[in-house]
């Protein structure tokens, strides 16, 4: 009898433990590998002829993108289920499901069935996306990221159109703080697991975020734990985007500063950035933020190359940061250089302001909106594609016949 290739998934550790170590006791059945996280089970059915995948309960990591991969590869998983939950998301992931006490031969049965057609995958929702995706990313230095995220996601909510701010820094992810909001609130990672749920639409997930102010973005906060990063599925995550996208006109999003490809760094256990790779994958915008001092441009311009391997070119923008006037020219001129592009918009320096901003908890543009600050965020919306309203001044004369 041909051998078995299997690997088991370890939804519930001590059933995995048991299935195992009865998995060792049959000579016609080689397991392969215990499965503890999604990356170890794409690489093994990438990396060898298996014929069988067992789960033991359902690992949230197993996800539609996963078992996706296993029915094209015709590959049969088998689910093993001690309630009407478990066996439920199983058999939406396309197993075929085991009752917890059945005997070990029923299960090497179930493997051994005919393989699942490669032509016949599990269904999953591909959302249309009509909102635009801008991704804000700078270098290591605090280059003022996550204070062009915000005050860009305002701006934008400002002009009538649905905003949405995510938080997916997994290093030091503090929107939440700086907005002053002490309230738990869904999470990004609450997000990314809703999202894999199946016929999850649009609505569902934009529908349980709160609102910044009173007519400021909806927002999704990030990690309530740095260590939390490991949770967040690649697939899960990038149909939250899609759905985010599919709801509200700017879906602006605050990465991490790292972008090193994990497998480049011989992590065999996802990588702690890929939430910053993913979201430039799928931006239409990204906003390259350069702290203008020294230490920022050479911060910035070292680390600029690594965004340009993953995303276009021509959907990069550089933003000056803590800028003075005088200083622009030259600064654009170093850039260009080096990057091969100028900056687009260029942030003046008002640290009290921005202290006001921290210490009262509020966006800037709310806490002091005459603040130039907001002036030339304000044209960065408008240089992203949105109709920014007049104010002050300009919004006075705008008003006359």
């Amino acid at each position: 009898m041909q051998t078995l290739r299997v690997v088991t998934l370890a939804g519930d550790s001590e059933r995995e433990a048991d299935i195992a170590a009865m998995f060792a006791g049959e000579p016609s059945v080689e397991l392969f590998m215990r499965c503890v996280d999604r990356v170890e089970l794409l690489a093994t059915m990438r990396g060898a002829d298996l014929d069988a995948i067992v789960a033991l309960g359902a690992p949230g990591w197993f996800d539609a993108q996963s078992a996706q991969e296993a029915a094209r590869s015709g590959i049969r998983v088998v689910g093993v289920a001690d309630n009407a939950f478990e066996a439920e998301l199983l058999t939406t992931r396309g197993a075929q499901v085991l009752d917890a006490g059945s005997e070990m031969g029923a299960i090497v049965r179930a493997c051994r069935a005919p393989r699942a057609a490669a032509s016949a995958p599990v269904k999953v929702e591909s959302p249309q996306r009509a909102g635009e995706v801008i991704a804000v990313w700078g270098p290591k230095g605090s280059p003022g990221r996550t204070t062009i995220a915000i005050e860009l996601a305002c701006e934008l909510a400002n002009t009538g159109e649905e905003a949405v701010l995510v938080d997916a820094d997994p290093y030091a992810g503090d929107i939440s703080q700086m907005l002053g909001i002490v309230e738990e609130l869904p999470t990004v990672l609450w997000g990314a697991t809703a999202s894999a749920g199946d016929g999850v639409t649009s609505r569902e997930i934009i529908g349980q975020l709160s609102r910044v102010g009173g007519k400021g973005p909806l927002l999704l906060p990030g990690l309530p734990r740095a260590e939390l990063w490991s949770e967040v599925a690649d697939f899960d995550y990038g149909h939250l985007i899609k759905l985010l996208a599919g709801g509200a006109r700017f879906v602006v999003v605050d990465i991490g500063f790292c972008l090193e490809d994990a497998s480049q760094l011989g992590v065999t256990r996802g990588g702690r950035n890929r939430m910053a790779r993913a979201t430039l994958e799928r931006a239409d915008r990204v906003l390259a933020v350069c702290r203008a001092d020294p230490i920022g441009l050479k911060n910035f311009i070292w680390a600029y190359e690594s965004v340009g391997e993953i995303v276009d070119e021509d959907r990069i923008s550089i933003v000056l940061n803590r800028s003075y006037p005088s200083e622009r020219r030259e600064i654009d001129d170093l850039l260009e250089s080096n990057t091969g592009k100028r900056s687009t918009v260029a942030v003046p320096d008002r640290p009290s302001d921005c202290r006001k901003a921290v210490a009262q908890g509020g966006a800037l543009c709310e806490v002091r909106p005459s603040s130039d600050v907001c002036t030339h965020t304000r044209l960065l919306a408008e240089r992203v594609g949105a109709r920014v309203r007049p104010r002050g001044l300009m919004a006075r004369l705008a008003g006359r016949s």
